[in-house]
């Protein structure tokens, strides 16, 4: 057990501080050059308030930090502040949705696809939406959710939030940092 100590010992002492701290760089690099909308700059933020429940707080990023329209590449960040099903996700989604406009026979496939890639929430969780080139893609953490939306689905979800007709225009000039 002795010489177990020692050796721990040793090798705490011989591995320099800065192979640590270029190994942390190096981890970060990856992350970033794998998922870039993490070095996206933040355009604005949001807290959903529903009655007297903070639902959950909500960050709008950009490559340039500036938001230009429904078509621009975009990181919707939301940070969960209860638990939440994602059977209740899906039918707040729903609503939304119905009342952007969007008809029954739209949402219906849209809702099924998401139900076979959103979790249950937790509080705590964050759930990311990025969209580049048109096409969206969920995200919990650095970990994909599915597969990559179609434009038609990655349009009509984004809407819920940046459309000017969304059911939340303080948390839409919030967002996009009017």
């Amino acid at each position: 057990m002795r010489a177990l100590w020692l050796l721990l010992s040793l090798v705490v002492i011989t591995v320099p501080p800065y192979a640590l701290a270029s190994n942390q760089a190096s981890a970060i690099k990856s992350v970033t050059s794998q998922y870039p909308w993490y070095q996206w700059q933040t355009v604005g933020q949001a807290t959903l308030t529903w009655g007297l429940w903070d639902i959950y707080n909500s960050e709008l990023k950009t490559p340039t930090g500036k938001y230009s329209g429904l078509d621009t590449d975009l990181a919707l960040i939301i940070s969960y502040l209860r638990d939440i099903d994602k059977d209740d996700l899906l039918q707040a989604t729903n609503e939304q949705w119905l009342h952007l406009g969007y008809s029954k026979q739209q949402i219906t496939p849209w809702l099924t696809t998401l139900s076979a890639i959103w979790p249950n929430v937790k509080k705590g969780d964050r759930l990311i939406f990025v969209q580049r080139k048109g096409i969206g893609q969920f995200y919990q953490g650095t970990q994909p959710l599915g597969k990559p939306l179609s434009k038609s689905l990655t349009r009509s979800f984004i809407a819920i939030w940046l459309s000017p007709k969304t059911d939340y225009p303080e948390l839409r000039k919030q967002l996009i940092n009017q």
